[in-house]
């Protein structure tokens, strides 16, 4: 009888341990990412820019899904680091680099938004494109400030994620979109939650 109860324990011993393990081998972690945000004219730091990622998962047959969405702010030296985003694997499932914007009231955003490369890199000269591609990099993000209404509605564009459930997970970035919307009298958006 005693035999038959440790083989019991040692049955449920191991199919959590398998469990656990399954489920640890199933879960993609990515980052931190750290950086900094500097003024493109002056190389000042940026102080309160929201930095915001977002992690999409693409399984085999389904469309892409969102999986997780964090942000931070830069401190007074513009530094800042990103938290770990993590994606529960599915079999045969493509995750995705996350899409990072960086934002403040009065700037141009981060990535630069426009049909050509070349339009991108007149919004945002000091940056390459390839910031966010590697966890162990530093990045250094320029942000310039818009001199037209145009870039200033091209770069609001180019950052909202359009989706709620992204939205409600960063209220950093969307109270400094809804203060950049009230500057420029448009209409605000809502937390769904």
């Amino acid at each position: 009888m005693s035999t038959r109860r440790e083989n019991n324990r040692f049955l449920v011993r191991f199919a959590a341990v398998s469990f656990l393990a399954i489920l640890t081998a199933c879960t993609h972690i990515d980052g931190p990412y750290r950086g900094k945000v500097v003024e493109l004219e002056t190389e000042k730091p940026i102080e309160g820019a929201v930095v915001a990622a977002r992690w999409t998962i693409e399984p085999y047959i389904r469309p892409k899904k969102i999986c997780d969405a964090k942000e931070t702010i830069t401190d007074k030296n513009g530094d800042f680091e990103l938290p770990k985003g993590s994606c529960f694997c599915q079999p045969f499932a493509k995750i995705d680099k996350p899409l990072v914007v960086v934002f403040k009231p009065g700037y141009l955003g981060y990535p630069a938004l426009g049909a050509t490369q070349e339009e991108r890199k007149a919004q945002a000269p000091g940056n390459t494109g390839n910031e966010f591609k590697k966890t162990n990099e530093y990045s250094v993000i320029k942000l310039g400030k818009p001199v037209a209404k145009e870039e200033r509605d091209l770069t609001y564009l180019s950052i909202v994620f359009s989706d709620d459930e992204t939205i409600n997970k960063v209220p950093i970035l969307l109270r400094l979109l809804n203060e950049e919307r009230r500057n420029y009298e448009l209409q605000e958006k809502k937390n769904t939650e």
